[in-house]
């Protein structure tokens, strides 16, 4: 295990997310969007990336999750996944990139996927509430898999959920965060993304 995580692990995490990409950039350019959606997209992006580096002092005290969930939800679940990998791509770049970066980018775009398919429909504020906690354990769980497969050795169940409460608590500020975040403003920021997109007539078909 460990001599495939030091030898191939690299190559086969990119093959992965390049396959992933690539059959949403393909779609996205399919669908043709506008360069104003674009640089709604790219906005969003920005603000997340900017959040999370500016609490980076904080462990698991980010807003980069509230930003996509927000994001997601006015542009729809394609879109959402795209953001979410872009955001951890990008803020990579200034937290260092390396083989946990492509898991970073699979978690936050899932995460973006199920908000932008969920909760389009004027989401109430405890399911958003409750969302956002659920969030930060999801994509603790799915780095644990990273940490899992390239590092323990032997997995074995006990030191599968060693890994899983060793990261318990970074994941529960990460949720709790995020899910105070979205009780407090996420309605407000989710009228001013929605205003944005109807002045000018943005993802008319859901992406």
């Amino acid at each position: 295990m460990m001599s495939f995580s030091t030898k191939n692990y690299l190559l086969f995490s990119f093959a992965i997310l390049l396959i992933t990409l690539g059959v949403y950039f393909w779609k996205f350019e399919k669908s043709r969007h506008t360069s104003r959606e674009v640089v709604f997209i790219a906005i969003i992006c920005a603000l997340a990336v900017v959040g999370r580096i500016i609490f980076a002092a904080i462990p698991s005290v980010k807003p980069e999750l509230f930003i996509l969930i927000m994001g997601a939800i006015v542009t729809g679940p394609e879109t959402g996944f795209l953001m979410g990998t872009i955001i951890a791509l990008t803020s990579n770049m200034y937290f260092g990139q390396g083989v946990w970066t492509p898991w970073q980018m699979f978690a936050l775009g899932v995460i973006g996927l199920i908000s932008g398919i969920c909760f389009q429909k004027r989401p109430r504020t405890w399911i958003l509430t409750i969302w956002g906690l659920v969030s930060g354990f999801l994509m603790g769980w799915i780095m644990d898999i990273y940490y899992i497969i390239g590092f323990v050795d032997p997995i074995t169940v006990k030191s599968i959920l060693t890994s899983i409460a060793a990261s318990f608590y970074f994941d529960f500020v990460h949720g709790l965060f995020t899910a105070v975040l979205l009780l407090l403003v996420g309605k407000r920021w989710i009228q001013i993304f929605n205003n944005y997109k109807v002045k000018y007539n943005l993802f008319d078909k859901k992406s």
